[in-house]
């Protein structure tokens, strides 16, 4: 039976939470890394319902999918199908800018999103790279070069919606940002992600931490900052 398993991925990390549902919430425990018919059902507390889950594999198992999560000590697999539709956060260290400048704002928010990707640029070697970038003033397009040599792949959300962007997100990718006016800044790159109904989450360079913005706000910024995005 356990050839029933079609697939077994790992994948960039993510959070998810748990939907409503009637009855109770479990989870399949296993002793390995794959599901297998031996695996048992487990209830999960009552107290860590409405926590974020970190997931870090995707199994396709008796015609399901299926999300390998950790939450402290409890590690196993939730059903895909009890997994809320509106909330998903993408697992991206922030990283701090250097320095004030807009260099350094934007090498660190391009360094989030291609370490995500698996690159291993130096920050040297990006700095380079933006500095060449800045000196074209062709916007967030023309840093398709830069990211399809270290990802192999470009998103272009130029001009897009919150909906292609929740999209994206969904796809496991983060995506950078132009946003002018958030926090009093006059013009800088975030990188988006994730979503929670009317809320995003972001990573920004200039604190080096997460942070949250309304869906009104974020859409607001992005259009001031004449609607640019990219992504892998």
């Amino acid at each position: 039976m356990e050839k029933t398993t079609i697939a077994n991925e790992k994948t960039n990390r993510f959070f998810v939470r748990l939907r409503r549902i009637p009855g109770e919430h479990w989870y399949l425990a296993t002793e390995g890394p794959k599901i297998t018919t031996t695996s048992s059902k487990v209830k999960i507390p009552d107290e860590i319902l409405t926590q974020d889950f970190l997931i870090d594999q995707i199994s396709f198992f008796n015609k399901q999918i299926w999300y390998h999560f950790t939450y402290g000590d409890l590690s196993g697999w939730l059903p895909k199908r009890n997994i809320r539709k509106t909330f998903r956060r993408l697992d991206v260290p922030a990283i701090k800018q250097a320095t004030q400048a807009d260099i350094d704002n934007q090498s660190a928010a391009l360094m989030m999103l291609l370490r995500n990707a698996g690159s291993d640029i130096s920050y040297p070697d990006l700095k380079v790279a933006v500095e060449k970038w800045q000196r074209t003033n062709t916007g967030l397009i023309g840093l398709s070069d830069l990211i399809i040599s270290e990802t192999h792949s470009i998103r272009d959300l130029n001009k897009g919606n919150l909906r292609q962007l929740d999209k994206q997100l969904l796809r496991r990718r983060p995506i950078v940002l132009r946003v002018n006016g958030l926090n009093n800044l006059k013009s800088s790159l975030i990188v988006l992600t994730g979503f929670n109904r009317k809320l995003y989450f972001y990573n920004d360079p200039w604190t080096g931490r997460l942070e949250s913005v309304s869906e009104n706000h974020l859409k607001k910024h992005w259009l001031q900052g004449h609607v640019e995005a990219i992504s892998y």
